[in-house]
């Protein structure tokens, strides 16, 4: 009995498949088994660049996107080789309906994989505009540096990663980046949140309050008496309107270095003390960078989002 076209393809499809499957069950094994290594020969740790965490996010996401095209050329050059190359009938004649579910499933195999592979392409777009933001924001904390201030990127507290921490004559600034929603205007504090117009889309700073908390702890006991800490939200592509007073200072991309201006008498600093929470401050790289694309996504949650599937 003569083989159909149709099911020496599926034959062809399943067996190209097989190899992309083993190229990247391959590709975990290593990476897990680096992984478990890694626990026994740490690595060193980043650098504090500005975006660190982003500039991180991209390193691992490019490495899964080299991954999934090189299993999409696998698939393809196999499938290609076979055609011209290879044998027929490798499991003998099959029913129609089994040839069917076979292609029905080939399909939805390579459907998937090609969503995926989108979805991470999407991801990384948004990565690239963060990163980005951050740049601009970093160009724009020269400004800080030029009154005296002491601007230190990337601090790792515990498990959080603030963007930035300015430390002078005037106080500690915690400086976080918070990207609008698309489509938004004006942004304004509210009953602790911050609220984008026209939306009316509200960003709770619950987990900013409880950072800006654990840092004036954790800079407390450096220098052994009570560090009060200035919150900046840092809200770009929209305009700033004025709201309530008891929230963090709300300042646009453009005008990021305002903060400068913001003094209470309270939050004051003496040298001594300036100096000491500078050099602990210096010495907080991420000693442990993200290496799963898990990681980084958790890191960065509050900041950008993971694009749906379709």
């Amino acid at each position: 009995m003569e083989l159909s076209l149709s099911q020496i393809y599926n034959e062809f499809a399943v067996i190209s498949l097989a190899v992309a499957a083993a190229y990247l069950g391959a590709i975990w094994l290593i990476m897990l088994s680096g992984r478990l290594i890694v626990r026994f020969r740490p690595s060193p740790p980043a650098s504090c660049r500005p975006g660190e965490m982003v500039h991180q996010a991209l390193k691992v996401s490019g490495r899964l996107w080299d991954h999934y095209r090189t299993a999409a050329l696998l698939f393809g050059v196999s499938f290609l080789l076979l055609v011209n190359f290879g044998r027929d009938g490798l499991v003998g004649p099959q029913p129609t309906w089994l040839n069917a579910v076979v292609l029905a499933g080939v399909l939805a195999a390579l459907g998937f994989g090609a969503l995926k592979t989108i979805q991470l392409s999407r991801y990384r777009s948004r990565l690239n505009g963060l990163l980005v933001m951050h740049t601009e924001m970093a160009q724009r904390m020269v400004e800080a540096q030029l009154r005296g201030n002491r601007v230190f990127p990337s601090v790792r507290i515990n498990d959080e990663v603030i963007d930035n921490v300015v430390v002078g004559e005037n106080g500690v600034y915690l400086v976080q980046l918070i990207p609008a929603p698309a489509g938004v205007e004006t942004a304004r504090f509210e009953r602790g949140s911050i609220i984008f117009d026209p939306c009316g889309t509200r960003v709770s700073l619950q987990q900013f309050n409880n950072t800006m908390l654990r840092l004036g702890k954790i800079l407390g006991e450096q220098i052994g008496s009570e560090v009060k800490v200035m919150p900046v939200a840092v809200v770009p592509e929209c305009r700033i309107v004025t709201g309530e007073e008891d929230g963090p200072m709300l300042v646009s991309l453009q005008a990021c270095a305002a903060f400068v201006g913001w003094r209470q008498e309270a939050y004051f600093l003496h040298e001594d003390d300036i100096i000491k929470l500078s050099g602990w401050l210096g010495k907080q790289a991420l000693e442990d960078p993200p290496r799963t694309l898990g990681e980084v996504r958790t890191s960065l949650q509050r900041q950008i989002g993971w694009p749906a599937l379709v």
